[in-house]
Parts: C-alpha cells; sequence; structure tokens
C-alpha cells in the first residue's frame, strides 16, 4: 500500500503576530488530513514561541535564521523540510479544514504545482480579478498574478533531476531583499520552464487579509517590476512589459527610474 504524500508547511516569520498566528494554528490543527510537519523559520528570536506551540497537537519544528530576507527565510525552510509536498504560509492566512485533503487529492492525479486562490472572507473580496473562472493549467504570463501562500509544490520538482537544476527562490527578490517582490512568479516560471505548469484551483480558497488596492503597490515595489521581468523573460519582451505596465498603472513619474532599474539588473547567470 502506496504511503500516503506528507506536506511540508513552511512559515518564515519575524514573529510580531502572535493573535494572526494563533488563527494559523488552530486552521493547521483542523485540518482533516493530518499528514503535514510545521516549520517555523524565525528571523529574530522570540523567547514567547515554545509557550504558544506547546498549545496546539502539531508536528512543528523551529529554525532559526541569522540575518533578514524572506526569500532566504524560505530557502533555508526547504533545505530543513522532510514533506513530499511544500507550500508556504504567512502567518497571518489560514485555511479551511478541507484545504490540505483537496490538495492531495489533485496530486494524486498527476498535478506537480497547485495554486489555491487568495480570499479575504471578511471584506468579501479576492486577492486579484477573477478573470480565470474554472480551474486550468496557468500560463506564463498568468503566473505573475500568484501568490506565494497559494503555492503548493511537489519537493521532487525543486530537486536536480533530468528536468534540469535544482530550483529555489531567488534571494535578491522578496521583502528584505534588493527588489522587495516577485519572489513567488520567478519560483514558478522557474518551475514553468523545467516543464512543470502550474495548475489553479479557484474554488479552494487560502484565506488572507485583502488591502485596500490603492495601497497594494508602493513605490519600491513598483521599482522591482523591470527586473523581476527581466528575470522571468528576455531582455525586450522586459522592456515591452514594463511599458504597458506603467501605461496600465499610469506611474508615468516613475517610468524612467524603472527603464533604468530594467537596464542595470544582472542575473546571477550574467554577472
Amino acid at each position: 500500500m502506496k504511503s500516503l504524500p506528507k506536506i511540508s508547511v513552511i512559515i518564515a516569520t519575524l514573529g510580531d503576530r502572535i493573535t494572526e498566528l494563533k488563527r494559523l494554528l488552530e486552521t493547521l490543527e483542523n485540518q482533516t488530513y493530518t499528514h503535514f510537519e510545521v516549520l517555523f523559520v524565525l528571523q529574530q528570536e522570540q523567547d514567547v514561541w515554545s509557550n504558544i506551540l506547546e498549545g496546539y497537537n502539531l508536528n512543528t519544528r523551529v529554525v532559526m535564521m541569522s540575518g533578514r530576507g524572506l526569500s532566504k527565510a524560505r530557502n533555508l525552510g526547504l533545505a530543513h523540510a522532510t514533506g513530499d509536498i511544500v507550500t508556504f504560509s504567512d502567518d497571518d492566512c489560514w485555511y479551511e479544514p478541507e484545504t490540505f485533503a483537496h490538495v492531495v487529492a489533485s496530486m494524486q492525479t498527476g498535478k506537480d504545482v497547485i495554486s489555491l486562490n487568495m480570499y479575504d472572507p471578511n471584506r468579501k473580496k479576492f486577492g486579484r480579478d477573477q478573470h480565470i473562472q474554472a480551474p486550468k493549467f496557468l500560463t506564463k504570463r498568468e503566473l505573475l498574478s500568484r501568490s506565494s501562500i497559494e503555492i503548493f509544490v511537489k519537493r521532487s520538482c525543486l530537486d536536480k533531476n533530468e528536468a534540469g537544476p535544482a530550483i529555489l527562490f531567488d534571494e535578491a527578490f522578496g521583502l528584505g531583499a534588493s527588489h522587495i517582490s516577485g519572489e513567488e512568479n520567478i519560483f514558478l516560471v522557474d518551475l514553468f520552464q523545467k516543464g512543470y505548469r502550474t495548475y489553479f484551483h479557484p474554488e479552494y480558497p487560502v484565506y488572507h487579509a485583502v488591502q485596500a488596492r490603492i495601497t497594494r503597490l508602493t513605490r519600491a515595489q513598483i521599482l522591482s517590476k523591470g527586473p523581476l521581468f527581466r528575470r522571468m523573460y528576455n531582455t525586450p519582451t522586459a522592456f515591452v512589459l514594463v511599458i504597458l505596465f506603467y501605461v496600465k498603472k499610469k506611474q508615468r513619474n516613475l517610468f524612467w527610474e524603472v527603464l533604468k532599474a530594467t537596464w542595470t539588473y544582472r542575473s546571477r547567470g550574467e554577472q
């Protein structure tokens, strides 16, 4: 009899959202699918962690990290994960009791990478406009709209194999890095280019507060778009996407700055 796949839930946190964390832990404890581990990657030491985790019947481990950086923390979590499937929770997201069971059932039909659908049940808003109404494999361009907390991926896809090199989060992107956003999009595109496509389940939510639209893009996030596009695409395509993005977002005051950031960006392979 084939054993059930194990899920590794990687949570990179500063440990300063205790109320939200307890909500997450409660929804993990209530999962109908119970074969999973929870790895906390702490970017600063907290004395309260052992007391908090003792209150829950969960398989948990805490990994201490020196320095800061979301992508760096997730990569450290991957190095310690023992699951067949990995996902990247935030300490302020939460789940339905059947979420992990749905993911495993979908994976068992041959899916390699799955994206759920971020939804704020309090504001009754999705994390993005709902252009995709039915389950489907996402195109490369559609990967730009995914969030890291929605991703579940088979660990074997991340390892070096005949399909290509090992995949990790690009540590030049993400909170605490040179470019503060886009790390999950690069992660999914690297999987896509290795032959692993993301299957979107719009019917399965992962809950998270959705910010008001006016506050979603900061100046730093906007300036990260050029390097992000260049990391994901070839240089001519990146410049076309930058132009389209800034026309759509009406960010003409930052246009020349982002063109410069796009031109000067070099990936590790180009340096």
